[in-house]
């Protein structure tokens, strides 16, 4: 008979056994661990839920849960991933929405959906999160940083200068592949949270947080600039729902094939970033195969329709 179990630490070796050993190539033992254990204060007690039968698991639905400061108020996050349930008892997979539907007051993501796991959502009340990037490319001689500016990428030597929120945020993700660049003007401070994606065939830059949206577009191209100098990446990407109505110079939306997606009452699509989630811990690649973009820009060519736009 199966039973529902919370995801503790102690659980993680079955896990990794059943199924996560052999998920993802790029991922080993102590990746998944910090995901499932991972480094900041759990207030839930657990890191999603399993499927057992005996002492054996044989399915499970792996939660993130998060506290984020938006618009001046705390909000609880959930990020659902990894959900999987060995062939043989595919029957009891809606066992692990149960949790999920007694969730209240958290904002519920999940970047990473398949299309069953995604029309399942659907039904529970879940709506599309756009996970359109915009494509940022080289700036030129527009990504020259101002006289009074700044630029660091050493976590060390910000932290302290950072207010507490931004500091939580930074000192959360230093165990993953999330890299801080702090960017300062006169009084002012803008902390840009990123990944270096080297799931790609092409690797790039994902920017993932600004402090200061503000701050963070008036020295976009300069910023730009040095996160391409630095990982010596030929473009970067960032989401375009976090940025609505925003044209960045040389920047091109992508196309999306599929929609991320979220439940909230409180928090708009445009304060949903993907920190805090499998997306950012295991430094996922959410950008399309660009043999596509080029199936596109031949359409344009055609004069037919695309999904690909300036930004």
């Amino acid at each position: 008979m199966a039973t529902l179990e919370p995801i503790t630490p102690e659980l993680f070796p079955k896990l990794y056994t059943a199924f996560l050993h052999d998920d993802d190539p790029l991922s080993g033992e102590s990746e998944w661990r910090r995901v499932f254990d991972y480094a900041w204060e759990k207030p839930e007690g657990h890191a999603g839920y399993a499927l057992l039968e005996g002492d054996e698991a044989i399915g499970f639905l792996g939660m993130i849960f998060s506290r984020r400061i938006v618009n001046g108020r705390e909000e609880r996050f959930c990020n659902l991933h990894t959900w999987w349930v060995r062939k043989d008892r595919r029957g009891h997979s809606l066992m692990l929405l149960r949790p999920i539907t007694r969730l209240r007051g958290y904002t519920i993501t999940h970047f990473t959906p398949g299309d069953r796991v995604r029309a399942v959502l659907r039904r529970l009340g879940f709506r599309d999160l756009s996970s359109q990037l915009t494509i940022l490319a080289p700036p030129g001689r527009h990504g020259r940083l101002p006289a009074g500016a700044t630029l660091s990428f050493d976590a060390d030597e910000m932290v302290d200068r950072l207010p507490e929120t931004e500091r939580r945020l930074l000192t959360d993700h230093r165990p993953y592949p999330v890299e801080p660049l702090l960017v300062e003007v006169g009084g002012e401070r803008c902390l840009v949270l990123h990944s270096h994606v080297v799931r790609h065939r092409l690797p790039y830059v994902h920017v993932h947080h600004v402090s200061d949206r503000e701050l963070f577009l008036k020295r976009e191209p300069a910023v730009r600039a040095a996160l391409l100098e630095r990982y010596q990446a030929r473009f970067a990407a960032i989401d375009t729902r976090l940025f609505p109505g925003t044209r960045f110079r040389r920047g091109v939306r992508f196309w999306a094939p599929a929609n991320a997606l979220y439940k909230s009452d409180d928090v708009p699509p445009e304060r949903i970033d993907n920190l805090y989630s499998d997306v950012t811990l295991l430094a996922l690649t959410t950008l399309p195969d660009l043999t596509h973009e080029v199936t596109e820009r031949g359409r344009r060519l055609l004069g037919l329709s695309s999904n690909a736009e300036p930004a």
